[in-house]
């Protein structure tokens, strides 16, 4: 009866290797999903309700993308209701209305005719911001709004209120009143602004860190084929010398394919890929060298290492064979014969 031997300790602890490997991806695989489900939603302003207010003005405002690179927010303002400016009979303006903007890039002032159905406005705020810090960069605009009538040829400030919603595909807004400042004073009082700040969403922020660590997985690997070749623990495959240098040439496509595209000289460049690359290129020297020195002699190379060099055509084609031995005994021999 034959028994089954049991199985080996290396065995065992491959099998465990390759399970902590599976959950490790199945809780990363987990995580980016739940946060990108999270993330999905709209970042308001309070104030945008089916009752606007009767006494002022209310604007709606509208981030439509962000240009982190550019430090700046893309939005639409949109006028909900002219309140005690409106006409009675019409609900339209009975004088034109101009609101002005702070911190945008552009120009900071539009102007609604009379009796015009306004269409939302498009802006461009200067936000303060860091790209460099991706993905832990956020960036801030305050924001003051106020909407001015012409009254007997004077320019009267209307109370003005602001709400809306933001929903851009991974950023996260937020929204806070923070004190004016003396760019807008009206009445010797400056206008109340609103800060909103633009962060990378969760999902993001999971999305390019998963991807960081598998580029810091690729030298790791390279590495551990190189030196174990170079020990002599395994056979020297030429071949792998190409598999490598595409591992090398991978790195900046995984670079570039990090979501918000953060610029060269980011502290991901510094901290990670620098030394990804780094640690391709030792891997690949390394492996040359288990080459050189694992690596079966080709057809002309002598015993001792060295190169032969082959002799030359004419000189291998003027040498002739040596002549064939006569048989020892080519005539008989003397007593070999019987009596």
């Amino acid at each position: 009866m034959t028994t089954v031997p049991a199985p080996t300790r290396p065995r065992r602890r491959s099998r465990a290797v390759a399970f902590i490997l599976i959950a490790v991806l199945a809780v990363a695989y987990i995580g980016v999903v739940t946060l990108y489900a999270a993330s999905d939603r709209i970042a308001s302003i309070q104030g945008c309700t089916d009752d606007p207010p009767a006494d002022g003005v209310l604007l709606k405002l509208t981030p439509q993308s962000v240009d982190a690179s550019g430090d700046r927010i893309a939005a639409t303002i949109e006028l909900l209701s002219f309140g005690s400016a409106g006409s009675a009979s019409t609900g339209l303006l009975a004088e034109p209305l101009t609101v002005l903007v702070s911190d945008t890039d552009g120009p900071r002032t539009f102007t609604i005719a009379q009796d015009e159905i306004p269409s939302p406005q498009s802006v461009r705020f200067i936000t303060d911001g860091y790209v460099e810090r991706w993905p832990f960069d956020s960036h801030a605009v305050d924001v003051a709004v106020v909407a001015l009538q012409s009254v007997d040829g004077q320019m009267v400030p209307l109370d003005t209120y602001i709400c809306g919603s933001a929903h851009v595909p991974g950023w996260d807004f937020a929204s806070e009143e923070v004190a004016g400042t003396d760019e807008i004073v009206i009445d010797g009082e400056p206008v109340t602004q609103v800060r909103i700040t633009a962060t990378r969403s969760l999902a993001t922020v999971a999305f390019g860190i998963v991807i960081l660590i598998l580029m810091a997985v690729l030298p790791v690997l390279g590495l551990t084929v190189a030196i174990v070749a170079y020990r002599g623990i395994r056979k020297v495959e030429a071949t792998l010398m190409s598999w490598m240098a595409a591992m090398l040439f991978a790195t900046i496509p995984l670079r570039t394919f990090l979501p918000g595209s953060p610029p060269i000289g980011s502290w991901v460049d510094y901290t990670v890929v620098l030394w990804v690359l780094a640690g391709l290129v030792v891997g690949l020297a390394i492996y040359v060298l288990a080459w050189l020195r694992w690596g079966a002699r080709g057809e002309r190379a002598a015993a001792d290492g060295s190169i032969a060099v082959a002799a030359p055509m004419a000189a291998s084609a003027s040498t002739t064979a040596p002549e064939e031995a006569e048989p020892a005994d080519a005539h008989g021999g003397d007593g070999g014969g019987a009596d």
